[in-house]
């Protein structure tokens, strides 16, 4: 008998902490629902509101004033003219019988010297002419 009274109470201590422990874990849940089915008004909770943050502010840039580069004036480059040719008060060509093509052939080297008789001082202008005309054939 003191075997089973011993394994009695064995069974009996292990009854008893299985029963605590599972009472002890009904306590820990504290809620419970209990649902009948009649239907009535039923009141949810509002979900929360969630608000956009307010922009961000970023100061604007100052304004950019572009002032165009003041202008620029080059003065113009000296012009050279060539002076007028003299008057000539003559009778014109062919008036004493000769033809228009009395004047002898130039090169153009020739041709150049002439033109640029015309350059220097009125009172070198005819030995220049005739210096030049003396180089023809």
């Amino acid at each position: 008998m003191s075997f089973f009274g011993s394994a009695f109470a064995r069974l009996a201590t292990s009854a008893a902490i299985a029963a605590a422990a599972l009472s002890a874990a009904a306590v820990a849940h504290a809620e419970v629902n209990f649902s009948v089915g009649v239907g009535g008004p039923v009141y949810y909770e509002p979900a929360p509101a969630y608000v956009a943050p307010p922009p961000v502010y970023y100061q604007p840039a100052p304004p950019a004033y572009y002032q165009p580069p003041p202008p620029v004036y080059y003065p113009a480059p000296p012009a050279y003219y060539r002076p007028p040719p003299p008057a000539y008060y003559g009778p014109p060509p062919g008036y004493y019988g000769q033809s228009g093509g009395s004047r002898p052939r130039l090169s153009d080297m020739q041709q150049r010297a002439l033109d640029n008789c015309s350059l220097l001082a009125p009172n070198e202008q005819r030995r220049c002419r005739a210096t030049v005309m003396s180089t023809t054939r």
